[in-house]
């Protein structure tokens, strides 16, 4: 259903605005007048992922540490969830990794900056007990190399900033995740569909036989025709589309280098689809490649 990145400083109230949004919303959504589908309201953050403060100490740690936290949102993610990722999400690049994540998912995002400022951040963090605070170290690299969200990106938009001293604006952030675009997958995470097996040897076979068929009509024919039907197989007589597969010719007589030449050009464009992905699996059988080679050859007649 929805991804709220909540992002900010150490010990800045993220954890606090996830328990605020998340009572929200079950209010919302067990309200008699609701209406919508059933949804669950999901926290995932560095506790539930098995994250200490203290990976936060080098980078090798904190690198498995996000790989956890991301595991723990990407399992949680679905249509029948409202998922709230509250942990630090201070690198852009991990709340860009979470978003392609959440459109893989086809589901809604929205990012919420909890704005504090530093010295608060450091007042409510000496407040903290020793096994939930950072080494002072760790607490000011972390303010340093924080980077903040932006409303211009697109991984970080919808993006609502909330100053710690105000209440969060409830309402929108709910229509977002309830009526907000939702944005197909990026093509980076799209995966490609194959074509089935021993493609490249159907297309060779199936254009082969058709020269092979039509030159020798040609040859045959004691005077020029004007058609040539496609003989089964390649076409097949159990679809009307294919038993009526007839090949339309050009005035001139058709040779034999001629269509060699075609038949490697037509090739070559269906081999760079077939690599590329962009054709769909399921559409080189015999009959299809029948089909696509004599719409080419007609194409290329009329152009020429």
């Amino acid at each position: 259903m929805a991804l709220i990145t909540i992002t900010g400083f150490p010990c800045s109230g993220k954890s606090t605005r996830a328990a605020q949004l998340k009572s929200n919303f079950e209010a919302r959504l067990a309200d008699p007048d609701y209406t919508g589908p059933s949804l669950k309201v999901v926290i995932v953050n560095d506790e539930s992922s098995h994250v200490s403060r203290s990976v936060y100490d080098d980078s090798i740690s904190e690198k498995s540490g996000r790989a956890n936290l991301f595991t723990g949102v990407t399992r949680a993610l679905g249509q029948g969830s409202i998922v709230i990722c509250d942990s630090l999400n201070y690198i852009k690049g991990f709340r860009y990794q979470m978003y392609c994540a959440a459109r893989e998912a086809r589901i809604r995002v929205c990012t919420i900056h909890v704005a504090v400022p530093p010295e608060k951040c450091q007042e409510w963090h000496d407040a903290q007990t020793e096994e939930c605070s950072y080494q002072q170290a760790t607490f000011d690299n972390l303010l340093m190399r924080y980077e903040e969200p932006s409303s211009m990106v697109r991984w970080d938009s919808p993006l609502f900033t909330l100053p710690f001293d105000e209440d969060a604006p409830y309402d929108d952030i709910w229509n977002v995740i309830t009526k907000g675009e939702k944005k197909p997958p990026p093509a980076a995470v799209v995966q490609i569909r194959k074509p089935p097996p021993n493609t490249l040897q159907t297309l060779t076979n199936t254009t082969s036989l058709i020269i092979t068929s039509l030159l020798s009509h040609i040859n045959s024919a004691p005077t020029m025709t004007d058609t040539f039907r496609i003989p089964s197989p390649p076409a097949s007589t159990s679809t009307s589309t294919a038993s009526s597969l007839v090949l339309h010719l050009p005035m001139k007589r058709v040779t034999l280098p001629e269509m060699q030449r075609l038949k490697r050009q037509f090739e070559g464009v269906q081999t760079k689809a077939q690599a590329s992905g962009s054709r769909a699996a399921g559409t080189w059988s015999e009959e299809d490649v029948a089909v696509s080679f004599v719409r080419f050859l007609e194409a290329t007649w009329d152009t020429n």
